[in-house]
């Protein structure tokens, strides 16, 4: 897989996640890196870097669901 930079305006490193917001359900879904969310190819997906994954979050009231190979379920 190539090397994607992360989304977030004016960062310079490599994504690692893909964010994927569902703005219907209300939900915003942290996972690995997808090669289908290049080049926006899926609707409300975002390419971020580990800091900025790791401090997603959506507005008031939103559920985020991290998916985060090797770590334990929250």
């Amino acid at each position: 897989m190539d090397r994607r930079t992360c989304s977030r305006p004016g960062c310079r490193n490599y994504a690692d996640r893909t964010v994927t917001v569902d703005y219907a359900a209300q939900v915003l879904v942290v996972g690995p890196l997808q090669a289908s969310s290049r080049q926006g190819a899926i609707e409300g997906s975002y390419d971020l870097c580990e800091p900025h994954a790791a401090r997603a979050s959506g507005p008031s009231g939103w559920q985020v669901v991290r998916h985060d190979p090797g770590r334990a379920a929250r």
